[in-house]
């Protein structure tokens, strides 16, 4: 990767990688620039920590420990 975040590249590359269209992805991060990037990449962005700090995040969570899949379709319904 040459651009760092908030360039969504890495998180547009991972997608090419994976084959996967980038709307069917979700990115987690723990920094603003990150859930930037992961935006600007057009795929569903996930902030672990402060919400004020990551208040773009389409979901976020405190912490690790509640990042299961059921909680994510949980906020995101």
């Amino acid at each position: 990767m040459s651009k760092g975040k908030p360039d969504p590249e890495i998180y547009t590359k991972g997608a090419e990688l994976l084959g996967l269209a980038p709307e069917t992805c979700i990115g987690v991060e723990d920094a603003a620039a990150g859930i930037e990037a992961i935006n600007a990449a057009n795929e569903v962005s996930v902030g672990i920590g402060d919400a004020t700090l990551l208040k773009d995040a389409d979901v976020r969570f405190d912490n690790t420990a509640e990042m299961t899949l059921a909680n994510i379709k949980k906020a995101m319904a």
